[in-house]
């Protein structure tokens, strides 16, 4: 069930009704949500949802393990095992098993078992990173043992299970315990639901037919045309992924929960240090903490600190899915931080620095640089294996075809309008929420209907799915 449709509109007034009633019965109001998630998830599939419910009370039994008695440490490190385990199980075994196969025929050795093809459920990377950090914080004992209603509200919770924001559990049980929830302001939620349609319904949808085709056959195109639908490409998993981290961060504030903040503006950074503080916060904090530090983060002199960024950068890129393309889009991104640290760490002999002498052309500079990195190395994660990725830049070098194929305007005034999103974002929506906290009721339904109306005109017949739900 997807945000942006009929379908959930119904069920979340439903919901909603529900749950406004009972707010300030905290205990009841847990009880209603679980139901509500749980409810939500089974949309999905009935099986998808009996495997979020067996490990959810599974990771109980090994949280409380790890919070109490001689053997917390077994207890962390059964549970790491289990979940790594599962997601093991769920994501890669697909990706092992056919690996297996073409080293055996590499090998000339006959192959003929019988292989069951597993499909991973909704979200359970997401559910899985939130049991694991849940885990971990209850061993060192930075949040108490939770009670088993609690737990299983924060790892099913419906807005954030099937793509994020992944919240943290310290965080959300202060909130889920407080009888005073979120006091939002309703043209916040407005703001935020119109801004996660609007990317998700119309734009998104709209840069989806410059991107579907390019990416899975990269020879019928041209060269300009390869180079429009990375660019489109890079465009689009933002607007579709911010998207629904605004819808997300809409219903949360209807519920008493405040926003995670989860894209702040990422294509204007000017270096890919700067770029992953602003993408998919979320993820990268969890990376940093859950990954990074216990590798040992920077703490080991300069070379361990460059290992350590490679790491946790090829481990996120064997997160988001199983494949030669993913750990290469992981392991680039951690090469590219390499090199961004070492020109900080340069010794401060050179005096002379570009932006000394010409400010705004190496502000320049260092976005373009940085701009097309991440977008060269979303061929890699957009692409369906490593094969086409490399076809797709030899496509660029070397175009089987010469037809200009992508000359819309439509096109490029989508891309500028997402450009001014990442110049310009904060302020269109601190102005758009000042505008609709106008005092006249009737100026502000005439608006919101409108700006509605258009973001539904503008939008397709059939909206394709969130990319992020394949991961």
């Amino acid at each position: 069930m997807l945000f942006p449709t009929y379908q959930f509109l119904v069920f979340f007034l439903i919901i909603f009704s529900a749950i406004v009633s009972v707010k300030p019965q905290v205990d009841l109001y847990k009880i209603v949500l679980l139901i509500s998630s749980l409810l939500f998830y089974s949309f999905w599939s009935f099986d998808f949802l009996l495997i979020l419910v067996v490990c959810t009370a599974y990771n109980y039994i090994i949280l409380r393990g790890a919070c109490h008695g001689k053997y917390r440490k077994l207890a962390l490190i059964s549970g790491l095992i289990f979940n790594i385990a599962a997601l093991g199980i769920f994501k890669y075994c697909n990706f092992f098993v056919t690996s297996l196969f073409e080293v055996l025929n590499q090998l000339q050795i006959p192959a003929n078992f019988e292989v069951v093809q597993i499909i991973a459920p909704v979200g359970v990377s997401f559910y899985t990173f939130r049991m694991i950090s849940h885990l971990i914080d209850c061993y060192q004992q930075k949040i108490p043992c939770p009670k088993f209603v609690d737990y299983a509200a924060y790892i099913t919770y419906f807005p954030q299970i099937a793509s994020g924001p992944i919240s943290r559990a310290g965080e959300f049980y202060s909130q889920l315990n407080s009888q005073k929830k979120y006091d939002y302001q309703i043209e916040e939620v407005i703001v935020l639901i119109l801004s996660g349609l609007f990317k998700k319904y119309t734009l998104s949808s709209f840069l989806f037919n410059f991107t579907e085709l390019p990416f899975k056959a990269p020879q019928q195109y041209s060269s300009i045309d390869l180079i429009l639908a990375a660019i489109s490409y890079s465009c689009l998993i933002y607007v579709d992924f911010s998207g629904y981290s605004d819808l997300a961060n809409g219903i949360s504030c209807l519920l008493g929960f405040k926003p995670i903040a989860n894209f702040n503006m990422p294509y204007r950074s000017l270096s890919l240090q700067e770029f992953w503080k602003r993408w998919h916060i979320s993820l990268s904090e969890w990376l940093r903490d859950y990954v990074y530090f216990p590798l040992g983060g920077n703490k080991y002199g300069k070379l361990r600190k460059y290992l350590n960024l490679f790491l946790t950068m090829a481990i996120g890129g064997f997160w988001h899915g199983a494949g030669l393309n993913f750990i290469f889009w992981g392991a680039i991104h951690g090469l590219g931080l390499i090199v961004n640290h070492l020109c900080k760490d340069i010794p401060q002999a050179i005096h002379f620095k570009l932006d000394y002498a010409f400010p705004r052309f190496a502000k320049f500079c260092s976005w373009l640089l940085t701009f097309t990195f991440v977008t060269c190395s979303w061929v890699f994660f957009g692409t369906p294996n490593w094969e086409t990725a490399v076809s797709f830049f030899q496509g660029i070098v070397h175009p089987a075809v010469a037809t200009f194929q992508f000359n819309f305007w439509q096109l490029y005034l989508v891309i500028a309008v997402i450009g001014a999103i990442n110049l310009w974002g904060d302020r269109i929506a601190k102005l758009l929420q000042t505008v609709l906290s106008l005092k006249n009721i009737f100026f502000r339904v005439v608006l919101v209907s409108l700006l509605v109306y258009a973001i539904l005109m503008l939008g397709p017949s059939t909206m394709p799915p969130f990319i992020y739900f394949n991961f």
